[in-house]
């Protein structure tokens, strides 16, 4: 990850001009259509939308089950703009290079002090492929790192949730320049232990057969997950929490 907000220049041609510029922010070239629910069993994004492609409108992070990762979105990113080749078979103009997203966080005034106003910004590297016009894509970004979500955990009120808004920009490479599309805005609830149930009146792993609650495709968030508490007081959540035969 780098710890470092890209700063474009304002793009002041039309649509079609993208390429002219080094660098852009251009809210019409490339656009998020929605956050995606990534699912079990399979856990694979897909471009496509439509009933069968669930998106997500705000997520929840269980500080909890933190340890590498922190929350893990998957925004589905459109190249809007126009088809443009030199005929038939050719070389398409207009194909953009996803390099990431830029994500800008806005924290509610009760955690304002919890993560320094420079880290609250930065770009996050992801190559989920090249988009021809028209076309779409899905990413996978870590819209809030484990390091900072474990900084906003004296804010979190007992029993309750602080909401974090990120601001996701999709970043990519058109014809050698630069350009940013325009942001969705996504909420995210942070908690401790809300997707967390404690299995109780049992040996920790849970006993072999047993069919636990078992998260979503990352277990710190979004989804229920049955866990237990070893001799040693780790905590053991879905299949990790299920004796081995």
């Amino acid at each position: 990850m780098k710890a470092a907000l890209l700063r474009p220049a304002r793009l002041t041609g039309v649509l079609l001009l993208a390429g002219t510029f080094g660098c852009a922010d251009n809210d019409l070239t490339l656009s998020i259509l929605q956050m995606e629910a990534v699912m079990l069993p399979s856990c694979v994004a897909v471009a496509s939308m439509g009933a069968t492609t669930p998106g997500r409108s705000r997520g929840l992070l269980d500080l909890s089950l933190v340890k590498t990762d922190g929350y893990i979105g998957v925004p589905v990113v459109r190249n809007n703009l126009m088809s443009r080749t030199g005929g038939a078979g050719s070389v398409e103009f207009n194909s953009i290079q996803i390099t990431g997203a830029n994500v800008t966080l806005q924290l509610p005034a009760a955690a304002a002090g919890s993560i320094a106003p420079a880290d609250r910004s930065f770009f996050y590297a992801a190559a989920p492929g090249r988009i021809d016009p028209g076309g779409s894509t899905p990413m996978f970004i870590e819209v809030l790192p484990a390091k900072l979500a474990r900084q906003l955990a004296s804010s979190v009120p007992k029993g309750g949730l602080l909401t974090v808004v990120a601001e996701i920009r999709p970043v990519g490479d058109h014809s050698g320049d630069q350009v940013i599309g325009g942001p969705i805005f996504f909420p995210i609830d942070i908690c401790t232990k809300c997707l967390v149930t404690i299995a109780t009146g049992s040996t920790c792993p849970l006993p072999v057969g047993t069919t636990p609650q078992s998260g979503g495709c990352f277990p710190q968030q979004d989804d229920p997950v049955l866990c237990c508490a070893s001799s040693a007081g780790t905590l053991l959540c879905g299949t990790s929490a299920i004796a081995k035969m």
